[in-house]
């Protein structure tokens, strides 16, 4: 995921738990109970999808790392030779990347 996109999460996440916390417990506001049980239930829902994606973001980074080895695996099946090579080669030049 993109750094921008993960801003862009965190940032709905952040502003929803504000917002939440407002009409949780701002009883000033002269408001329509069930307008206010509709806003909580909306922003709540926020929160949860924003906090879903950002652990999707982190298990994707895991997700890609094992389906990687799993290639690797199947490759060590192939005779040795210079495609074989050529593919292990091209894999570990890679492998930095998807430490980052």
């Amino acid at each position: 995921m993109k750094k921008s996109t993960r801003r862009l999460l965190e940032k709905i996440g952040e502003e929803a738990s504000n917002r939440l916390t407002h009409y949780r417990y701002n009883r000033s506001e002269r408001l329509h109970p069930r307008y206010r049980k509709g806003q909580i239930s909306a922003l709540e829902w926020f929160c949860d999808l924003s906090e879903h994606y950002l652990i999707q973001e982190k298990l994707l980074k895991v997700e890609l790392r094992k389906q990687v080895w799993r290639q690797m695996e199947a490759i060590a099946l192939l005779d040795p030779g210079p495609y074989r090579q050529g593919i292990e080669d091209a894999v570990r030049e890679m492998m930095p990347l998807l430490e980052d």
